[in-house]
């Protein structure tokens, strides 16, 4: 039940009758603008037999009710509103005077849902001028489609402060030093006046990371499964801002032009993050599930260390991830050995059913999928896949687990550089740490001994033909460190 606080806001939907598939796209858009509480008119829905279409059309055009009027554009769209042709051309003639005639007119909302051979989305005449959203292409979908649900609230991202007051150091003889609020962007210009407040900038940074993590907490409401899996996934998408600092950060602090850091640093907010997979006070009675968006979250966290570290070759530091033991804390465990990384490793599964409903798609892995859609435009999607089968070949050839889930979003015929380079006796050098080996004679052993016993058999998701390469097959044993 709507809460007597929850503005109600409706849209009107215009599309072609183009193809099956795009009626289809179509009603699922609207499928997930309703669950995400807009009062949603769609002529699959909402005209009935009897009904005159055109005066349909027009009511809901000029309706002061209809808060948005969503135009689906493709191909045939946009052909047949600049023909004038069909249902689609009356609502053109209905619409494009108003468009016309208030430059500012924000009622209505074009959405490119079709591209042409050169990438371009398909614009009718009347439309040419006017901000868009892109709803095409998969890879951007959710980052786009939340522009456009915040369109529809009038709750932008981003919105002006209110006007402050001038520093009052600005008004002293002397400045003031003063602690910058946002971390990520006073990197550059504290590191590089003196590197040795690396150390105390990426304490300052992991201590606000933390406490900001406290904030994304929540009760869940309880309902069913795909109700309930939503609120989950939203948390996770609420969760992006701040991931994103992070990996912004760490981007910055593994450059070598910083020099080194204090690992320990790093090891030791590991080591607390599993404290946030319970609740963080006394509570006794919980659901589990309230936890999962923070799960989703550390796994993530842990990818983006080393896809930064690939990404900047500090291998280095992949090095002290891989092989250093984490004294992890827990309220309900206390372990006095060391665990390995893969403990970090994490499946969420409970906005499975929530997300292949949503997408109208039998995903192998909602969370996999969800990791690649949400990667930011910083890092290069085949980094963070290669963060994870590196993952999953280290943790293999230590007799710990981790199922590298994103595998299957990379090109099976493109060669992984990071594995390709290492008949390159430069690059083996710098990487020989993460395989834990001296030389090269060590690594063609290890190897060696788990092609012949088999220990690193193919592994994949049920039902897919694809799987995880063996690393013995990526590796040409016989050709380690042998080029210059």
């Amino acid at each position: 039940m709507l809460s007597k606080e929850q503005i109600i806001k409706r849209v009107f939907i215009s599309y072609s009758w183009t193809t099956l598939s795009h009626e289809e796209w179509v009603i699922n858009l609207a499928e997930r603008l309703v669950s995400d509480g807009v009062d949603t008119t769609i002529d699959k829905w909402d005209l009935k037999e009897g009904q005159d279409k055109y005066d349909f059309m027009e009511s809901m055009v000029k309706s002061p009710e209809i808060d948005k009027v969503l135009i689906i554009l493709d191909r045939k769209y946009s052909e047949k509103a600049d023909q004038r042709s069909g249902g689609v051309g009356t609502e053109t003639q209905i619409i494009s005077p108003q468009v016309y005639n208030n430059v500012s007119q924000e009622k209505f909302i074009p959405i490119v849902a079709e591209r042409n051979e050169e990438g371009k989305g398909y614009f009718p005449t009347y439309l040419e001028s006017r901000i868009y959203v892109d709803l095409s292409d998969q890879d951007t979908f959710e980052e786009n489609y939340e522009k456009l649900i915040r369109n529809i609230f009038g709750k932008p991202a981003y919105s002006k402060p209110q006007l402050g007051k001038m520093p009052s150091y600005l008004q002293e003889e002397i400045h003031l030093s003063h602690k910058t609020s946002i971390l990520v962007r006073g990197f550059d210009a504290h590191a590089s006046k003196n590197s040795n407040r690396i150390n105390s900038l990426l304490r300052d940074f992991l201590d606000e990371f933390t406490e900001s993590l406290k904030g994304l907490s929540f009760k869940i409401q309880k309902a069913d499964n795909i109700l309930m899996g939503k609120q989950v996934h939203d948390q996770i998408i609420l969760s992006t801002p701040l991931r994103n600092d992070f990996i912004a950060f760490f981007d910055k602090v593994t450059k070598e032009e910083y020099g080194e850091f204090d690992v320990d640093i790093i090891l030791k907010f590991l080591e607390r993050l599993p404290l946030f997979k319970r609740p963080l006070d006394e509570t006794n009675s919980f659901y589990e599930i309230e936890f999962d968006h923070f799960k989703f979250l550390i796994h993530e966290i842990f990818l983006y260390l080393i896809a930064t570290g690939i990404k900047n070759e500090n291998y280095k530091f992949i090095e002290e991830l891989f092989y250093s033991g984490y004294y992890f804390q827990d309220k309900y465990t206390h372990k006095k050995e060391p665990s390995s990384f893969s403990d970090l490793y994490n499946y969420v599964d409970s906005f499975d059913a929530y997300y292949k409903e949503t997408y109208s798609k039998n995903f192998h892995s909602s969370m996999a999928d969800l990791i690649i859609k949400r990667i930011p435009d910083s890092v290069n999607k085949e980094h963070l896949i290669e963060a994870d089968l590196l993952c999953f070949y280290i943790a293999t050839m230590n007799d710990t687990h981790w199922f590298a889930m994103t595998y299957i979003y990379y090109d099976e015929y493109k060669p992984i550089p990071f594995f390709n380079r290492i008949t390159s006796k430069r690059h083996f050098e710098k990487v020989k740490g993460i395989f834990d080996v001296q030389n090269e004679e060590e690594l063609k052993r290890k190897l060696t001994v788990l092609k012949e016993k088999g220990q690193e058999r193919r592994i994949s998701y049920s039902g897919s033909f694809r799987s995880i390469e063996p690393i013995y097959s990526l590796i040409n044993i016989e050709n380690i460190g042998s080029t210059r």
